[in-house]
């Protein structure tokens, strides 16, 4: 592993998880994988995202309100050991504006990720968590084309929602196509 190499965590959210609003089928899965990854002692810096929405948001429009700020759909998991977590990155806080990657919210206004990164001279980014063709994917995918970072996703410690039947599929090679490494196996 490179010596400047950070790890995102995405999405992590309750409501992400079985039983929540969005609860992604096997996300509590990859959280030992997660857990396991965060405390190696691999990552200059180990980052997560939090899905963190106001009340009327607009991507409630398109899904189930979830991750509403302040409430226990939006709280980072339980089972995330967060003493390995340096960082979070709130996204989706802006009522009027989506923000599926952990870089930049839909019309291009940075979450601070991009930022804090540069900041501790990282190079390269490991991605892992949920959803893999939704929030994974446009990080995976922002973080090469937008922070100009070399970026990998882990696939054993995603989860994807597979609304369609072939949209994690497409996903993985819509990323491939952006430059993204896909580490397909056991970590």
């Amino acid at each position: 592993m490179e010596a400047k190499t950070a790890l995102i965590i995405v999405d992590l959210n309750n409501d992400f998880l079985p039983g929540g609003a969005l609860g992604v089928a096997g996300g509590d899965v990859i959280l030992p994988v997660i857990n396991k990854l965060a405390g190696g002692g691999d990552y200059a810096i180990v980052v997560a995202t939090q899905d963190w929405h106001l009340g009327d948001h607009v991507s409630f429009e398109t899904w189930p309100a979830h991750c509403v700020a302040g409430t226990f759909g939006a709280e980072l998991h339980a089972d995330l050991n967060q003493a390995n977590v340096h960082a979070v990155i709130r996204k989706g806080f802006d009522q009027d504006v989506d923000s599926y990657s952990g870089f930049y919210d839909e019309r291009g206004a940075t979450n601070g990720l991009a930022e804090l990164l540069k900041a501790r001279g990282i190079e390269c980014v490991d991605i892992v968590g949920i959803a893999t063709d939704y929030c994974v994917k446009a990080t995976a995918i922002d973080a090469v084309l937008r922070a100009g970072l070399k970026a990998r996703v882990l696939l054993e410690a995603c989860r994807g929602v597979g609304v369609h039947p072939g949209d994690i599929d497409q996903a993985i090679e819509a990323m491939r196509t952006a430059g993204v490494e896909i580490v397909d196996g056991t970590l």
